[in-house]
């Protein structure tokens, strides 16, 4: 029987219809008599796993046409069906050998080492597979999943947008939105938010990181919107259950009552899921409820004796370290740690948890010398809070020249925004406040940035000074009016998706320390806005934020640095504030709060309540890293701690002395 091309053709249709018995049996009489053939032959053994018969035909060939790169490609292949990984990397690498462009052997090679579970080199296969053919989607598909696996997010969204492949398919969105979210990319999500949910509309994955963006943001309304849409996509009961959780959550959140803390409570008591157990956690260990932050605990590490996963096991010894703080079980708190550092010796967050530590057992030298290790060498560290640990914080618009408003609206919403520098006293002038009453409080949102930058970039704000472009110059005053009005109505909708049951009736206290850019245009919409803005010693400010890894800064020198530019900024904005501003010192407001208390009451137009400043029944959150510090009875031991770590100040900036003669401090 002779071999003819009409043969060949029959036999590669079956071959492609998934068809290998017809195909064997179609050449099995005359293989042997084209290369071509024998290929096709050898490959649909294989693929009916008859490896032997087909590998013996491969080698063979192998060795008729070494320089062959699609006998060792199809050979590789097989080789990685029978699970002979080795084999068929060696076979892969041989081919692209031969032919360095071979795209497919790239990726396949790719694939090979992504099931040998070396992630890293599969990277550099799938990136060569791309260079060869950058048009290929399914390349781009698997880089993206390699760069996923390696946890290596901001490359991942850099690759994704920057080749413009974001919106190629869903499963790269998906790993994008969670890229975002990983690396705390809220405003990206934020911007791109409505876009992402209607353009996939049924991807339950992107609605539930896009929800938990939005929660972290405090945008309570979108969340619980998003919330609901995940949980209408969810296809089993795990998802079910922890959407419908996090909706709870975010229901008590909004608007904080014993009813809806209970059925939060009611849920979270009957849960196994990781994610559930750590929120619930957060929210006791926040709460100051160790008893019940335990028993969740406990939860977390029988899940963890079943793990192998090290990420697991050091967030497990975070959390047992925050409950032995909170117990004041220090030595039990630092042996934690330190099972964890001797495996991951360059974590941050276990470091500066064990610099809590030491400085609550007053052992201030050992704190000292982490803090100044990290300052030396910051690069060598990892967090999963920051891409680049020496990019400091974005303080690009804080060069701003403001100049005096020439109209405003006429909306008679009070606000009081609460600004300074973090770690500055600014989360107690809240909590204090919200003891009061008729208060509607917007803790550390991005409300005014977001709804500024909107209007930046529709060209309502000059750059150069935070004002809004609206003049009686250029038009008439009843006009200006009107549109200042519409932009003061626009920014009450928007809060509506941090605060949904805000009312212009109470007092909205906007407490988000760095919103200084912001304040000329928010006072030109709410003329009886004010600011209060808080100030405590520079070298407190300096060590407390130090020892917390809450913003980008690791060292005196870039601490001061932001500090400088912060309050360049304030120095700017006072002429243009006038008696809008008030400046309250945090030494003063721990030393004299009952007096300290009375004058910010007066200057926000609030009556006091009887019982001062004792603790409040309201059982809102405040989700600050000094919400623990300022529920506890006002005390001055930390007014001057920073005098414990003299070697971090010996050399003290020239900034940081300014700062320091400017506010008085001696």
């Amino acid at each position: 029987m002779k071999l003819t091309q009409a043969l060949i053709n029959q036999a590669m249709q079956a071959f492609n219809a998934g068809q290998y018995e017809i195909t064997i049996s179609t050449l099995a009489a005359v293989y042997q008599q084209h290369p071509m053939a024998e290929m096709l032959y050898a490959t649909a053994l294989g693929k009916t796993e008859r490896f032997p018969e087909s590998f013996d035909i491969f080698r063979r060939l192998q060795k008729q046409y070494p320089q062959n790169t699609d006998v060792s490609y199809n050979y590789a292949l097989l080789l990685k069906e029978s699970g002979n990984l080795d084999d068929a990397e060696k076979q892969l690498s041989l081919a692209i050998k031969y032919n360095p462009q071979y795209h497919v052997a790239h990726h396949a090679l790719g694939n090979v080492l992504l099931e040998q579970s070396r992630v890293e080199d599969a990277q550099s296969a799938f990136e060569n597979a791309l260079r060869c053919n950058p048009q290929s989607g399914q390349y781009a598909q698997s880089l993206s999943k390699s760069l996923y696996l390696q946890g290596k997010w901001q490359e991942l969204i850099t690759f994704l947008t920057r080749d413009n492949l974001l919106y190629l398919d869903v499963m790269l969105a998906e790993l994008y939105v969670e890229a975002c979210y990983r690396v705390h990319a809220r405003n990206t999500l934020y911007q791109q938010k409505t876009k992402l949910s209607q353009t996939f509309l049924s991807s339950y994955s992107i609605h539930y990181f896009l929800a938990l963006s939005e929660l972290e943001s405090k945008r309570y309304g979108s969340a619980k919107a998003l919330t609901n849409t995940a949980l209408s996509l969810a296809s089993d009961e795990e998802q079910k259950e922890e959407m419908s959780t996090y909706a709870a959550y975010i229901d008590w959140l909004a608007l904080p009552s014993d009813s809806h803390f209970a059925a939060l409570e009611t849920k979270l008591a009957k849960t196994n899921n990781t994610q559930l157990l750590e929120l619930a956690f957060n929210l006791y260990e926040n709460r100051r409820d160790t008893k019940q932050a335990q028993q969740f605990l406990d939860k977390l590490s029988q899940q963890c004796n079943h793990s192998t996963s090290p990420n697991s096991l050091a967030q497990l010894s975070l959390k047992e370290a925050q409950i032995h703080f909170a117990n004041d079980d220090i030595d039990r708190g630092i042996k934690a740690l330190d099972v964890s550092l001797e495996a991951s010796p360059f974590s941050l967050p276990h470091l500066y948890q064990k610099i809590r530590l030491l400085d609550k057992q007053q052992r201030f030298e050992e704190a000292e010398d982490i803090i100044l290790s990290v300052a030396n060498a910051t690069s060598q560290y990892r967090t999963d809070k920051f891409s680049d640990l020496n990019g400091g914080i974005e303080l690009g618009s804080f060069g701003i020249a403001p100049v005096q408003a020439d109209i405003t609206s006429t909306n008679d919403t009070e606000m009081l925004f609460i600004v300074g520098f973090p770690r500055s006293g600014t989360t107690l002038i809240e909590n204090m406040l919200l003891k009061q009453g008729n208060v509607t409080l917007l803790e550390e949102t991005d409300s005014a940035a977001t709804f500024c930058q909107q209007l930046q970039e529709g060209g309502m704000i000059e750059a150069h000074t935070g004002s809004l472009k609206v003049s009686v110059d250029e038009e008439d005053e009843s006009t200006a009016i009107a549109k200042l009005n519409s932009l003061a109505d626009d920014y009450l909708n928007h809060l509506k998706a941090y605060a949904p049951t805000i009312s212009s009736g109470t007092l909205i206290v906007d407490k988000m320390p760095l919103n200084f850019p912001y304040l000329p245009a928010m006072l030109t919409l709410f003329p009886k806005a004010k600011v209060l803005c808080c100030v405590r010693h520079p070298k407190a400010v300096a060590l407390s934020c130090l020892q917390f890894e809450e913003i980008n800064l690791y060292s005196v020198d870039t601490f001061a640095e932001a500090y400088d530019k912060v309050f360049s900024c304030w120095k700017k904005l006072q002429p243009v504030l006038g008696t809008r501003a008030m400046t309250m010192k945090y030494e003063t407001l721990v030393s004299e709060p009952e007096s300290t208390l009375e004058a910010l009451l007066q200057y926000v137009g609030l009556s006091k309540r009887e019982g001062g400043v004792e603790q409040s029944e309201n059982t809102s959150l405040i989700q600050t890293p000094s919400y623990f510090q300022v529920n506890q009875p006002i005390y001055t031991s930390s007014v001057q701690k920073f005098e414990n770590y003299p070697r971090l100040f010996e050399h003290s900036s020239e900034l940081l002395a300014h700062w320091q003669q400017y506010w008085g401090y001696a």
